[in-house]
């Protein structure tokens, strides 16, 4: 081989050298480059599931003043929203109103109502027949397949417009909880004289058939455990004497 033979060779591997040399180094930079954005993506992963489990705890939190809050799930009642759709909305009882609060599951689509106490013509619970899976999910039996866990509230709107909101309990761990919680929300109301406030509101004056309708909603009541049978036995006998 000569000289310039020799010259080239050298060339030729130095240029190879150099070029594997630059290949190593883009792969590495690759390499470097795809861990950085993987290590961002996660960043920004973990900040986004911190900033929705942040704002979930803030969205449940108890308005300030509350005196109790129960979650639920939206039934019906709303004239824009016709059909029942799933997510917890946060009725906190406050001392003149029911405040309803969204959740992280129902912002998106449902919105804050309040309905104040001297709006409202009536509050009552009313049965649902429960699913098997429900039933044995919560280790029930047949005979208790029909539960009391559907909150009703018949009241006046801001355009005095009659209006009747269905909203299902969700508190509670199994469907047999949400009908007990239902209760302890009708018991909470009586202690709170919010209930008694309800009933003056709406006691009829002068017709009889008025008074028999008042009276059989307090016997639904006491049915259903809110009021006791002394209780009932007082108000029945404060609404005959209006007649």
């Amino acid at each position: 081989m000569g000289l310039f033979d020799k010259i080239k060779d050298t060339a030729n591997q130095a240029k190879d050298t150099a070029a594997k040399f630059a290949d190593e180094k883009g792969i590495s930079e690759k390499v470097a480059s795809a861990a950085s954005s993987l290590k961002k993506a996660y960043d920004d992963t973990a900040a986004s599931m911190k900033a929705h489990k942040e704002e979930s705890a803030e969205l449940k939190k108890p308005l300030e003043g509350a005196i109790a809050r129960y979650e639920f799930t939206y039934q019906g009642g709303l004239e824009d929203i016709p059909k029942p759709k799933s997510g917890a909305w946060g009725m906190n009882i406050m001392p003149d109103m029911f405040a309803f609060r969204v959740t992280i599951t129902t912002k998106d689509w449902l919105y804050d109502l309040d309905i104040p106490y001297d709006d409202i013509s009536d509050i009552r619970i009313e049965k649902r027949t429960i699913s098997n899976a429900e039933m044995w999910l919560g280790a029930g039996n047949d005979a208790n397949q029909q539960q009391e866990n559907v909150v009703v509230i018949e009241y006046t709107d801001k355009e005095q417009k009659k209006q009747t909101l269905r909203v299902e309990m969700l508190t509670g761990t199994t469907i047999y909880n949400q009908a007990a919680k239902c209760k302890e929300l009708m018991a909470l109301l009586r202690r709170e004289n919010i209930l008694e406030r309800l009933q003056k509101g709406n006691t009829p004056s002068s017709s009889g058939d008025d008074v028999l309708a008042q009276i059989e909603k307090l016997s639904k009541l006491r049915d259903a455990g809110v009021l006791s049978e002394k209780e009932f036995t007082a108000k029945k006998a404060d609404l005959l004497a209006k007649l």
